[in-house]
Formats: C-alpha cells, sequence, structure tokens
C-alpha cells in the first residue's frame, strides 16, 4: 500500500502530460478488470463487474501541479509558467528537471545583495524568477524547448509515522482507486476514472460521468489542505494529520449530496474508522462537476489531508492514508444500500 503511493508520488505527470502515470495504473490493475480504456479527454476508464448492474463511480485525479517553460532567453536563462496553482515564493532555490531529456536546474531570483529594499520587503511573482541550466547562451540552452513540462525533483521518503513526497494531491487518490479494484469485486459495479488535468479546470471530471448508465454515486477521493501547522491557534485548521481521512461538506465547486454524505458516515462508523471533516471552503475538485452530469450524480469528496499542498514537499500520516483507503473500500462494500 506504502510502496505502491511511493511508486505513484514519484511519477512526474502534469496536467495533459498524464502519460507516465497511465502506464502504471494500466500496469496495476489490467488484470483484475474487465476492461480498460482512455477516453477522448485522456481519462483512464476501467470497469470491474459486480453482482449488480449498478455502479459506483470511483474518480481521482492523476495530474500533479507543475511549471512550462515560456521562453528561453539570450543569455541562456529559462522563463517559465505555472501549470495549476502555486504561492510563487515558495519556488526559489527549488531544484527542477526540464522536459523528457530531464535538463537539472535550478530556480532563482535576484540574490540578497543585488536587490532593493523594497525588493526584499515583497515576495518575487512567477514572471521575475528564471531557472539556471548553466547554460551561458540560448544555443547552449538548446535541449531546452517551449512547452517541455518542469517538475521537481522530490522523492517520497517516510519518516516515522509521516510520508514526504510529492503530488500527494491525488496520487493518493489514485492510490485509493487501485486498491479498491484490487479489493473487489463487490455487490455493485465499479466504473473507475482516473481523470486528467484536474488542476486546471476538472476538465477530466466535467466528461467521466456520462457514459455511466444505472449510476449508484460518485465517490471522488482527493488530497486536501491540511493546516494544522500553519495557521493561528484562534482558527479552526482545514483538516490535522492524524484525525483520519476528510469528507467535504461544502467547497468552492459544489455542496455534498446530503444522503449520501450521511450514508458514507455512517459506514465509518460501523467499520469504527476515524474520520474528519474539511473545515475550510477554499478549492475544488472534480465532484463539483461530476455532480452536474447527466441530470445530476450524487457525490461527494473524501480526502486525505495534506501539509503543504501545491508544493515540492507535501506530508502526510501512514494511519490517515491507510484509514482513508479502508474507508473509500468500506464504501463501495455497502453501496448496495445507498438509497437515494
Amino acid at each position: 500500500m506504502i510502496n505502491r503511493l511511493e511508486i505513484y508520488s514519484n511519477i512526474n505527470a502534469g496536467s495533459g502530460n498524464e502519460d507516465k502515470i497511465v502506464e502504471q495504473i494500466k500496469k496495476d490493475i489490467k488484470d483484475k478488470v474487465k476492461d480498460i480504456e482512455i477516453n477522448p479527454i485522456g481519462n483512464l476508464i476501467a470497469r470491474l463487474p459486480g453482482k449488480t448492474k449498478n455502479n459506483v463511480l470511483l474518480t481521482a485525479h492523476m495530474d500533479e501541479v507543475s511549471l512550462m517553460v515560456r521562453d528561453i532567453e539570450e543569455n541562456g536563462l529559462i522563463k517559465f509558467s505555472a501549470v495549476g496553482g502555486f504561492i510563487p515564493k515558495i519556488l526559489p532555490a527549488t531544484q527542477v528537471i526540464i522536459g523528457n531529456k530531464k535538463i537539472p536546474g535550478a530556480i532563482a531570483i535576484k540574490t540578497l545583495h543585488f536587490s532593493s529594499a523594497a525588493e526584499l520587503s515583497s515576495a518575487d511573482e512567477i514572471r521575475d524568477m528564471y531557472i539556471d541550466i548553466g547554460a551561458s547562451s540560448k544555443a547552449e540552452a538548446n535541449g531546452v524547448q517551449i512547452g517541455d513540462y518542469i517538475y521537481f525533483t522530490s522523492k517520497f521518503f517516510k519518516q516515522g509515522s509521516y510520508l514526504f513526497g510529492k503530488a500527494f494531491d491525488d496520487r493518493a487518490g489514485c492510490c485509493a482507486i487501485t486498491e479498491a479494484i484490487l479489493s473487489g469485486p463487490y455487490e455493485t459495479s465499479i466504473y473507475a476514472s482516473y481523470n486528467v488535468s484536474e488542476e486546471v479546470g476538472l476538465r477530466g471530471g466535467y466528461v467521466c460521468a456520462f457514459d455511466v448508465e444505472n449510476l449508484l454515486f460518485n465517490l471522488n477521493l482527493e488530497g486536501t489542505t491540511c493546516s494544522d501547522r500553519e495557521i493561528e491557534k484562534t482558527y479552526s485548521p482545514s483538516t490535522e494529520l492524524g484525525k483520519g481521512p476528510a469528507f467535504t461538506i461544502m467547497d468552492n465547486s459544489s455542496i455534498a449530496n446530503r444522503k449520501l454524505l450521511d450514508f458514507a458516515i455512517e459506514v465509518a462508523k460501523k467499520n469504527k474508522i476515524p474520520y474528519q471533516f474539511k473545515r475550510t471552503v477554499t478549492g475544488g475538485t472534480d465532484s463539483g462537476a461530476i455532480a452536474l452530469t447527466q441530470s445530476g450524480v450524487a457525490s461527494i469528496t473524501l480526502s486525505v489531508p495534506v501539509r503543504y499542498i501545491h508544493s515540492p514537499w507535501s506530508i502526510i500520516h501512514e494511519e490517515d492514508y491507510k484509514n482513508y483507503i479502508k474507508l473509500a473500500i468500506a464504501i463501495v462494500k455497502e453501496a448496495h444500500n445507498f438509497k437515494s
């Protein structure tokens, strides 16, 4: 279970560049599911028949936040844009690799000694940053092309009960679907959609449910914000590590289907699986897009809490991750009892 997260986390796959994680997932589930296909937008769709024709739609997104080359300057420095959401001030001094050739470089800004007082008191924007690959001219940077993806070089590791790495949003969700598939079959059938391009507008989510017949509900599996180390004590954190997976009641994209949410909470209680609620309404997930599919789909999001989400390094708690997968599987096992 942890080994799978390590493999998925270490794969580089930004929005629109998900091929490598697609190939890994196909390898992991191909002997278990009835069929696998890639739809026109790029979602990986797998079906696991159950005893009934009713379907549970499991969704997670494969893409991670990344960067992209937008220009190569005459002096050999690389200018870049964000693919997904970042706080720009976390980027300077980060090691990256560029393109298929994995050219190494470092994100840089003007150094302390050459910065004015005004510059030192304000955060640089991405447009002010550049990547230095050790090239002194545009000609020397000829291995880099405009449009190349840029990825962080962070590699997964475990320390105590904590798991460190990149792209837990949402490789953790992809792992949860894979583990659910490998633990089947179930009373209900599974229609699993590993979605593309969530980080740039829920694009895979908008189309993933249109072809699902006899759809009971959607369980969207995500990584969510965890602010237990980042805010003042007088504020309620979004989620907290070590307190279990988190249900989203409301965010910027949707309000959870209350019947489905109550059902999932009862499943958690029945199986003695700890859970918590996301206590902020920031962000959005594929669930918001899926809920608007056809004439409407009962949909909820279950997430693993992630410290320092959308950054080169994120942290999750091992028990949260295990209980997240355990709860996802338990909900699927009980799905035939859900009444909309």
